[in-house]
């Protein structure tokens, strides 16, 4: 999910802009709609600004299912295209698996058919060379029977392979939208469900801690002043990678929006934090960050 980073002035700035504008496309003041005007007064995703100026002209504009859509793919940063494309291939899927075993079901009545028609002659049979046709006719039913379960057997496992594939991408649509997209890191939703599940895991009969750094970089906006917002990009990185190589496996790491940062640590005591905290702070400050381009040192981070 995108971050927000505005000033109370300039957030209540943009309320007094997206209320209008709702009343005057006669929208529906809901957290979707509000949070789809707030980002186009924002002015920075032009896509969605111009998406949603093809929905205000539209006799049925910014409908229910449109606005959605737009908010998957603009504010939770999920790609509403995959999405429908998995499902597609899905329906593809479950289509042709049904028509195979419909094919398979046709043969299977057929063979009965077959077995059931050379038992009755069987039973009225006198002469062994009336045998001899049903036999033969047996063994191509049979041949038939085997073919067509081989054909199901090798389909399925083709259709298996496929599922398999789209589970994989449906995981990384998921993986994706936990994360925050400059840094890596897990985005401010994936932190809230962190804190809700480390708490839930507490334990009544043990005494166990679940602490919580928060991070912020000191005059970050002077960085992103005097060597332009690609640098702070790269500032905000650089603490990400630290933080994430500070910690061990349950803890997370995440972007809480803007320069601010915060490691949830379960099962760790508030000694041990303050240990993991005060690591974190001496690397940083220690860090000597140059612009690429031509060396120049970018200051302390602290």
């Amino acid at each position: 999910m995108r971050p927000y980073e505005e000033t109370i002035e300039r957030a209540a700035e943009l309320v007094r802009m997206v209320i209008p504008k709702l009343a005057q496309a006669k929208l529906p003041i809901n957290p979707i709609n509000y949070a789809l005007w707030y980002e186009y007064f924002l002015g920075r995703d032009k896509a969605l600004m111009n998406s949603l100026d093809q929905l205000v002209k539209d006799t049925d504009c910014c409908a229910s299912e449109a606005a959605e859509n737009l908010f998957r793919l603009h504010i939770l940063g999920v790609p509403t295209d995959r999405l429908e494309m998995i499902g597609g291939k899905v329906h593809s899927i479950l289509d042709s698996t049904s028509d195979l075993l419909d094919n398979t079901s046709g043969h299977l009545e057929q063979f009965n058919r077959e077995m059931t028609h050379t038992q009755a002659v069987l039973d009225e049979a006198v002469d062994p060379a009336e045998i001899r046709p049903l036999v033969t006719g047996l063994i191509k039913a049979s041949e038939s029977m085997i073919t067509s379960n081989s054909e199901l057997s090798q389909q399925l496992t083709i259709r298996s392979g496929e599922i398999e594939r789209l589970k994989h991408e449906i995981e990384t649509i998921r993986a994706e939208a936990a994360l925050d997209p400059l840094t890596g890191v897990a985005n401010r939703k994936t932190l809230q469900e962190a804190i809700v599940n480390a708490l839930a895991n507490q334990s009544s009969s043990q005494k166990r801690y679940v602490c919580l750094i928060m991070i912020d970089i000191d005059r970050f906006k002077v960085v992103n002043d005097n060597f332009g917002h690609l640098v702070g990009d790269r500032v905000l990185r650089y603490v990400a990678e630290v933080l994430t190589e500070s910690v061990k496996g349950k803890d997370t790491v995440a972007r809480f929006g803007g320069e601010e940062f915060c490691v949830v640590l379960p099962n760790t005591t508030p000694e041990g934090a303050q240990a993991v905290a005060e690591n974190i702070r001496k690397t940083i400050e220690e860090a000597r960050l140059r612009r690429g381009k031509d060396g120049t040192l970018l200051g302390k981070i602290t």
